[in-house]
C-alpha cells in the first residue's frame, strides 16, 4: 500500500520500489500530472534492457473494451519490451474501474501501468484502489502557492549557479501560474535566457518570460466563469495563434468546475463562499481566490452541473473532430459566459 505524500512525490517517481508497478499519478495540477507520468514511462523503459514496449490509451478505450488492458498487460510484443501501458482518464464520468480492478487484484509480472487522472476524492474508487494495493502507489499532484512558487524560484536558481535580484524575484513569481510544468518551464527558458549574465535583473525576466501560457488560461477560465467575454475573446485568439491546444484549455475547465462543485457542496451546507475557497485543500493559487470567491457566489450547483456538461460534451465533440478542436471548445466557454451574465442579471432582478 502506497500513498504518496506530495512532497515525496518527484524522489518516489524518480526511483519507486522494484515491486511497484501500477501507478496512479493525479491531482489538480494538470502539467505536474503530466510531468511525473513521463518520468515513470522514462524509468519503466530504463529498467527495461529492451526499452519497454509504450502504448498510449485514453479512458474512452477502456470504457468501449474492458478487458483490453489486461489484454495488453499480460501480451508478449513480437518487438521485444514489457508492455508500458499509459492510461489517461479524459473525462471524471469514465469508469475505468472494471478495467483496472483485475489488474490490482493480480498485478502483472511484466508490465507497467501508469494512469493520470485529475483530482480525486479519497472516496474515489479509482483512489482508494491505488492505496489499497501493496504493488500499487498512488502519487497527488496539487498546484502551487505562493510559498511553492519562490521555492521552486530560488530552488532552480541555486542548480543553475545564478542568482536574481529580489525584484526580478517577485516579478517572474508574479507572473507564474499554479501549473507546476508550466512554471518550471518558464523558469528553465529565463535561466536560459540569461546565460551567464549574473544577478538576473527585472530585464532579463520581462524579456525572457513575459506571459506565462498557464496564466493566460486561468485568465480565460475566470473570464468565462464571470461571463467576461470581451478580455476571453481576446486572450482565446492569442491562444490561436499560438498554435496552443484549445482541447487542453477544455480540460483545465473541467477540473476547475469539479473543484467549484465540491466548494459549492460546503456553501450550500452553510459555509460562506470566502470561507470555501480559503479553507479548500488542496488551497486555490492565491492570486485566484478573489476571482473564485465571486464565481462561486455566483453558480449554484445546478448551473454548474450544465457548465461541467458543456465542457465535457466540447472535449469529447473535439476528439470525434479534431480539426474543429477550437471552434467547440469556443463555443462552449462562450456558452458558459452567457450562463453568468444570465446568473448575474437574475441576481440583481
Amino acid at each position: 500500500m502506497a500513498a504518496i505524500k506530495p512532497q515525496q512525490a518527484e524522489r518516489y517517481l524518480a526511483d519507486p520500489p522494484d515491486g511497484v508497478r501500477l501507478f496512479l499519478i493525479y491531482g489538480p495540477d494538470a502539467g505536474a500530472v503530466t510531468e511525473r507520468a513521463r518520468a515513470v514511462e522514462k524509468v519503466a523503459q530504463m529498467r527495461d534492457s529492451a526499452g519497454g514496449n509504450l502504448i498510449r490509451l485514453g479512458s474512452e478505450d477502456l470504457v468501449a473494451d474492458p478487458g483490453r488492458l489486461s489484454d495488453e498487460a499480460n501480451a508478449v510484443s513480437m518487438f521485444g519490451g514489457e508492455p508500458i501501458l499509459a492510461v489517461r482518464v479524459t473525462d471524471g464520468r469514465h469508469n475505468v474501474m472494471p478495467s483496472i480492478t483485475p489488474l490490482l487484484e493480480a498485478p502483472p509480472e511484466a508490465a507497467w501501468i501508469v494512469v493520470e487522472a485529475g483530482d480525486l476524492k479519497p472516496s474515489s474508487p479509482l483512489r482508494k484502489g491505488f492505496e489499497a494495493s501493496r504493488a500499487a502507489a498512488a502519487v497527488p499532484c496539487y498546484e502551487l502557492d505562493a510559498r511553492d512558487v519562490s521555492q521552486m524560484i530560488h530552488l532552480m536558481f541555486q542548480e543553475a549557479d545564478l542568482q536574481i535580484e529580489p525584484d526580478a524575484a517577485e516579478a517572474l513569481a508574479a507572473g507564474l501560474g499554479a501549473d507546476r510544468m508550466a512554471s518550471r518551464n518558464e523558469i528553465e527558458k529565463l535561466i536560459l535566457y540569461a546565460g551567464r549574465d549574473n544577478p538576473v535583473t527585472l530585464d532579463h525576466v520581462h524579456a525572457a518570460v513575459g506571459e506565462n501560457l498557464a496564466f493566460r488560461s486561468d485568465r480565460i477560465i475566470d473570464a468565462a466563469l464571470l461571463g467576461r467575454s470581451a478580455g476571453m475573446d481576446d486572450d482565446l485568439t492569442l491562444l490561436r495563434n499560438e498554435g496552443q491546444s484549445a482541447s487542453g484549455l477544455a480540460t483545465q475547465m473541467l477540473r476547475h468546475l469539479m473543484t467549484m462543485q465540491a466548494l459549492r457542496e460546503r456553501v450550500d451546507k452553510g459555509s460562506s463562499p470566502r470561507q470555501a475557497v480559503e479553507g479548500a485543500r488542496p488551497p486555490i493559487f492565491f492570486k485566484r481566490r478573489d476571482l473564485m470567491i465571486k464565481a462561486l457566489s455566483r453558480w449554484p450547483a445546478d448551473y454548474l452541473r450544465r457548465a461541467r456538461d458543456a465542457a465535457g460534451d466540447a472535449i469529447a465533440a473535439s476528439r470525434r473532430q479534431p480539426q474543429l478542436e477550437f471552434e467547440l471548445i469556443s463555443d462552449a466557454l462562450h456558452r458558459i459566459a452567457l450562463m453568468s451574465r444570465r446568473l448575474s442579471r437574475d441576481a440583481r432582478q
